[in-house]
């Protein structure tokens, strides 16, 4: 077994200080740390002395002693400690955020994208739109860039094992090498789905559930799982692609390449794909991918006024979703379950069946117990995504701990690696 040095248990406890003061809703005196973090009080007091002269966290003011001794210290993060930058990277647009360390959205950027590109171009434009995010913000401390995007992805091993992303064979090996060779800060990729599920463990509704997933259901389906506190990975980051289970042999084909997987009949497109089969759409031409949400859209609208065939595309949706979930729990044993649908989500149409098809599923010790939530949370959830796998990786190592001092206040996108390296 592989002991853990002294100073890599230092690190872990920095991290579990600071992630305590993080999901924490109010500041937090230092006996509270200890309580939820169980280090002994000897063990906090020095830890948060190294984050109070680091500048990671700041006393906001004092509450009187539970013993009646002297005032308590309240202790919060310093939100403007280091900032991170978040991009978003879908089949048809690519979205740059500014998160601070508190998670707070400071700045977006919004962009069309065509999409496939080589990994090259898409290296290019991502480095030039998160220049022009940061260009008028001067001053800014950035500890890092988070990179969201669909598809198969080994974040620990930057590699794109496939995305439709990419042209190709939607492989790309080194794409936050790439980007980071640009703009001279540690850059982290991750598949969309494992951003929105640390989105929701860090700053969200899942930060007190020990197992939950997350669901994202747009242009694909995909799966967040957090299992035992912990974000899972799994091989080669592979772990939770339930959308690509196969549900008919020789099925719908799938943008990964298979056929009969559930994302090929649940997946926006492919509700799309069943209108325009059911003539209730166009079909003389093959859809673009910004195409894919204003017609799915549109066929939402002739569900609603009553259209007998849309409303059953939209049904059967909803219960084969409800019977995947329904497994899906029963597999995992999940506490939560948030299903983020998008901002175009035909959700009257379609919960009604979800819900009655996954109690048909639940194994009786779970139904009635497992919350099911479905909704949106805007863009501001994958952006503090992208800002908790970046935090995340460089709490870890106690990189965060001497960034700035690193990379200053003088942080300048125009200037290239190699300036920087001479300038050091």
């Amino acid at each position: 077994m592989t002991r853990l040095s002294s100073r890599h248990i230092s690190q872990l406890h920095l991290y579990r200080v600071l992630h305590a003061v993080r999901r924490n809703d109010a500041p937090m005196s230092r006996g509270e740390i200890g309580a939820s973090t169980g280090l002994s009080q000897p063990a906090v007091s020095s830890l948060t002395r190294r984050l109070l002269e680091n500048g990671a966290l700041v006393e906001v003011g004092a509450r009187p002693s539970a013993g009646g001794g002297r005032k308590e210290r309240e202790l919060a993060l310093n939100s403007d400690f280091v900032w991170v930058v978040g991009v978003n990277i879908s089949l048809f647009q690519l979205t740059v955020t500014l998160t601070d360390f508190a998670g707070a959205v400071r700045a977006t950027r919004n962009a069309p994208l065509e999409t496939p590109m080589t990994k090259a171009a898409l290296v290019r434009r991502v480095v030039r739109e998160v220049r022009a995010c940061l260009v008028d913000l001067g001053g800014v401390t950035l500890a890092g860039i988070g990179v969201a995007l669909p598809g198969f992805v080994d974040s620990l091993g930057d590699l794109v094992h496939w995305s439709a992303v990419f042209s190709g064979s939607g492989r790309a090996a080194g794409l936050s090498e790439a980007i980071a060779a640009e703009l001279g800060v540690p850059v982290f990729i991750e598949n969309e789905a494992k951003i929105r599920a640390l989105a929701e463990q860090w700053f969200g509704r899942a930060a007190r559930s020990t197992h939950a997933a997350v669901i994202t259901l747009d242009q694909g389906l995909g799966v967040g799982l957090i299992l035992g506190g912990e974000l899972y990975r799994g091989r080669a980051g592979l772990a939770g692609e339930m959308g690509h289970v196969q549900i008919v042999a020789g099925g719908r084909p799938c943008h990964c390449g298979k056929r009969g997987c559930l994302e090929a009949y649940v997946a926006h497109y492919a509700v799309v794909e069943q209108g325009r089969e059911a003539g209730l759409l166009p079909a003389s031409r093959p859809l673009l991918p910004q195409d894919i949400e204003p017609t799915y859209t549109r066929l939402a609208e002739t569900g609603r006024r009553g259209g007998a065939k849309a409303r059953a595309i939209f049904e059967r949706q909803g219960r084969l979703l409800g019977t995947w979930l329904g497994n899906l729990i029963n597999l995992l044993a999940l506490q939560l379950v948030i299903v983020d649908g998008g901002q175009h989500l035909a959700i009257e149409l379609l919960e009604g069946p979800l819900r009655e098809a996954l109690d048909e599923a639940l194994a009786l010790p779970h139904r009635g117990k497992v919350p099911v939530l479905i909704d949106h949370e805007g863009g501001e959830a994958w952006a503090r995504g992208a800002a908790a796998l970046v935090l995340q990786r460089l709490d870890e190592s106690a990189e965060v701990m001497n960034i700035a001092s690193r990379h200053g206040d003088d942080l300048n996108t125009t200037t290239t690696p190699a300036a920087r390296r001479a300038a050091a």
